[in-house]
């Protein structure tokens, strides 16, 4: 790998009181400006991965190292988290002021930024996440989408070099859910920031360019998403099934038809299909 933002080396983690590791002896590199994404069933390890990224927890043995710094460094751990930010699962939980553009400029005045610098990062944040319009609402009325976007916002607004997200929308409909992934995936392409999305939806993993599986807190599988749908058998082992999409392209290629595996995403899929029937014709 060329350009390792993350770096995970032989990395054990156990929670105080267990007996079980929750980490496992991880070693892992994520590159600049990719999206990776992380499955796994719940006590898989993956929200424990999460934190490992912004020093919430450090390993009990092994290193994590941040833009190369070594996150157990306790004097280096505003710059760590300076560098990474983090979305979690209930947005309600992270919005701290009563407008939303107070909330996005909550991180970067304790920052100590200057008011203009703020003014120019709110407005970014805002525009980056699609939320400008909505920028003197009460974060309370918004959808939970919404409410989630504006927490992301909020952390952009810090200006971070990566984006972690931690389930960030386990407690939303379809509609929120597709916001936020949206917002994220934007932010990758658009802006190159370097973006972990832990999450337990199968479709949410398809666009990414990276995908790993946790189970009993070790990486069981790490490709692209096609290549680790394509593993039914591990899969089902893990509980957590396949995408329809890639489902459907598994079926149809088994009974011949030529297609790729990399179209996994419901557009890129019935584009794939009605390709393979015209080429068929």
């Amino acid at each position: 790998m060329l350009n390792p933002v993350i770096v995970f080396e032989n990395v054990h983690y156990t929670y105080p009181g267990d007996e079980l590791e929750s980490l496992c002896g991880v070693d892992l590199a994520i590159e600049r400006g990719s999206f990776v994404a992380v499955l796994g069933r719940n006590g898989s390890g993956k929200s424990t991965l999460a934190k490992h990224m912004n020093a919430i927890l450090v390993p009990t043995s092994g290193r994590v190292l941040i833009d190369g710094i070594d996150t157990a460094d306790e004097a280096k751990v505003l710059e760590v988290r300076r560098r990474v930010g983090m979305v979690f699962q209930n947005p309600d939980n992270q919005i701290v002021a009563n407008v939303v553009e107070d909330d996005v400029a909550f991180a970067p005045e304790n920052l100590g930024v200057e008011p203009t610098e703020i003014r120019r990062r709110v407005d970014a944040a805002l525009a980056l996440t699609g939320m400008s319009e909505y920028s003197m609402h009460a974060p309370h009325l918004l959808s939970g989408g919404q409410k989630q976007r504006v927490a992301i916002a909020g952390v952009i607004a810090m200006e971070p070099e990566i984006l972690v997200l931690d389930e960030p929308t386990a407690m939303l409909d379809p509609l929120g859910r597709k916001e936020v992934v949206d917002t994220a995936y934007a932010l990758c392409k658009a802006r190159g920031m370097t973006v972990v999305l832990i999450t337990h939806h199968m479709d949410e993993c398809v666009d990414a360019d990276r995908l790993l599986v946790m189970s009993n807190g070790s990486i069981a599988a790490d490709g692209s998403p096609a290549a680790v749908f394509s593993d039914q058998a591990l899969m089902e082992r893990e509980g957590l099934g396949v995408p329809e999409t890639a489902r459907l392209l598994q079926a149809l290629r088994a009974s011949g038809m030529a297609l790729p595996e990399d179209r996994l995403d419901t557009e890129g899929c019935a584009e794939a299909i009605a390709q393979a029937i015209r080429t068929e014709a």
